[in-house]
């Protein structure tokens, strides 16, 4: 199992190579949710997996629930105060 430091160094790692074109298609969903789901400990993530859950019940993520989940991550990187190289 990995430390704290190291899951959330990976969690950001992730969010910035997701993120790298300003927002997020249906497949990037899946991988985020699938690795929120496969890394999850303490409930930290699960209101990220709540909202991917939901936005990915149709198969397709629009562009108004790209930013929705955009803005979710940016939350839970600043809650879990993760930067590059910390």
């Amino acid at each position: 199992m990995m430390s704290k430091k190291e899951l959330h160094a990976e969690f950001w790692l992730l969010t910035k190579s997701v993120l790298e074109d300003s927002r997020i298609d249906t497949e990037e969903a899946r991988v985020l949710k699938k690795w929120l789901e496969e890394h999850q400990q303490g409930g930290e993530f699960d209101f990220a997996i709540e909202k991917l859950k939901g936005i990915l019940s149709d198969g397709y993520v629009d562009r108004f629930e790209s930013k929705e989940i955009i803005d979710s991550l940016g939350h839970i990187l600043s809650r879990l105060n993760v930067r590059e190289g910390a």
